[in-house]
């Protein structure tokens, strides 16, 4: 293994994502069909030969535990990883934390965004730089962009800056894009590295981006040739596609069992598609039970997290309608989070059998139930959210 740590820390948290980020750190979005983010965090990490990780995040969800199951690689030890969460801000914590990692190099950048960086040239470049720290911004699109990069320090260079942060009495949100503007005033050197990097901004994004990762041949064989990129979605089983399931263009994971016709979609592990349902250009994630002869088109269907193996409700019901073929519909209430004429239907919803969402819809986490008797249509551009009283 190299002598050098690698940090990685989350962006702002906003609401622009609804749903998908609610209740779950970036980390922990599925994305490219059987993943999470932090799968890709864990890879770029590991084929790096990074002594160390340290994970920092924004909140408080399941990504400790899903790190913990992470094991061996056939015989290649898996480094120590650490996930920080209630002291994200602390710039204390951060300090004592490079004193009990104590390799000879850091490595800083923003990874709760899929990602897949090659550290160990980026490690190589800077070490021919011969400095204290090097600022090298990612190049999207071909082109260097200061709002994602990835900063490399020696240690002293790195504990000075944090120790005189600490005598100043200096706090940020984020406070390792503090420390790298406090590199970057005083002119540390820059550089730039091609790298795929996703920042994930919206729901439109998220949709794309999972098609991207798959559809995309080169990025496709990246993730499967070097064997390390791995899933704790689901533990084994295969995809079972019965003798009236239709499956076309699409991308179906393991665990899945498919009874009826998928087309253009992506379809994450422990999904159920009923007998005559049609999903075309959706994106399913895990578990979701989709009952028999529904429509779902350009919908994001959230994850189901209730996971109890004698419970056998369809949270899609039988004949619902979703989502709508027509374009450019916008969302009235999240213009900024939800456009392009696609649907999202939160965590945990229960959709009734025989209810109609139409194109650019938002059902909030957990809202479904609310699609009873004649309130079973939510128009195009409309949302189905929890109203708070005023005063509450």
């Amino acid at each position: 293994m190299e002598n050098f740590t690698i940090i990685s820390y989350p962006g702002t948290r906003n609401e622009l994502l609804l749903s998908l980020t609610e209740s779950r750190s970036r980390y922990m979005l599925p994305i490219g069909g059987r993943f999470r983010v932090v799968d890709f965090t864990l890879r770029n990490s590991f084929i790096s030969g990074a002594r160390s990780t340290i994970i920092y995040s924004n909140l408080d969800d399941d990504l400790e535990r899903y790190v913990d199951r992470y094991g061996p690689f056939g015989d290649m030890k898996f480094p120590p990883i650490k996930v920080v969460t209630r002291e994200y801000s602390d710039i204390s914590v951060c300090y004592n934390l490079i004193l009990e990692s104590n390799t000879e190099y850091y490595l800083i950048y923003n990874g709760d965004n899929p990602s897949m960086i090659d550290f160990k040239k980026i490690i190589k470049r800077y070490k021919s730089k011969k400095t204290g720290a090097v600022l090298f911004r990612l190049n999207l699109d071909g082109r260097p962009t200061m709002a994602y990069t990835v900063l490399v320090s020696d240690q002293k260079t790195l504990l000075k800056v944090i120790r005189a942060a600490i005598k100043d009495g200096r706090s940020a949100p984020n406070l390792f894009e503090m420390i790298i503007n406090i590199l970057i005033n005083t002119g540390i050197t820059k550089s730039s590295f091609d790298a795929y990097y996703w920042p994930i901004k919206n729901v439109p994004e998220y949709y794309a981006i999972n098609r991207e990762i798959i559809w995309n041949p080169e990025i496709s064989s990246l993730l499967y040739q070097d064997h390390v990129i791995k899933s704790q979605i689901a533990a084994g089983g295969v995809a079972h596609v019965g003798r009236h399931g239709k499956i076309l263009g699409s991308f179906i994971s393991d665990f899945c069992t498919i009874d009826g016709s998928v087309e253009n979609s992506i379809i994450y592990p422990g999904v159920q598609v009923g007998s005559n349902a049609v999903v075309k250009d959706s994106i399913i994630l895990p578990y979701n039970r989709v009952g028999a002869g529904a429509r779902i088109i350009r919908s994001i269907i959230d994850e189901r997290t209730d996971l109890d193996p004698e419970s056998t409700y369809l949270n899609i019901g039988a004949s619902c309608r979703i989502g709508s073929g027509e374009e450019f519909i916008k969302n009235t209430d999240y213009p900024r989070s939800l456009f392009s004429s696609i649907t999202l239907v939160g965590k945990d919803c229960r959709i009734a059998e025989g209810a109609r969402i139409g194109g650019g819809c938002y059902v909030a986490s957990g809202m479904g139930e609310e699609f009873t008797g004649s309130k079973k249509f939510l128009y195009d551009g409309t949302s189905l959210v929890r109203v708070v009283p005023e005063g509450a």
